[in-house]
């Protein structure tokens, strides 16, 4: 048998092996990177429910009101809250709002006091 000492370059399974890691790096690279408009649409959708929970539990609103915040990104929300009152329960509902269009599901809040 005769066997070659000087073989140069790569066999072709090398070759197939490195480019199917360099893909695959670069596709999750690339996803990580850019992030798809579903991947972007849950973070606004987590944001305004969290901040609309967080207006309603520590501002009380006795009155219609609109609260103003400003992101991380700088992107301006608002908070609309409204305000209705039966005989013994105050509620009161609370949409986040981002770039003047209803972004999230409404959140509510009620409250209870006994009759005197």
């Amino acid at each position: 048998m005769l066997r070659m000492k000087n073989c140069k370059g790569f066999t072709l399974m090398e070759v197939l092996v490195s480019f199917a890691v360099l893909t695959t790096t670069g596709v999750a690279m690339f996803s990580f990177l850019y992030p798809g408009k579903i991947e972007n649409q849950a973070w606004v959708n987590d944001y305004g429910a969290e901040l609309s929970k967080i207006t309603l539990l520590s501002a009380p609103a006795l009155k219609d009101t609109t609260y103003q915040h400003i992101d991380g990104n700088g992107i301006h929300w608002e908070v609309k809250c409204t305000v209705s009152s039966f005989d013994t329960e105050t509620c009161a509902t609370a949409v986040s709002i981002r770039n003047k269009a209803d972004t999230t599901r409404a959140q509510h809040l009620c409250r209870f006091r006994s009759k005197k």
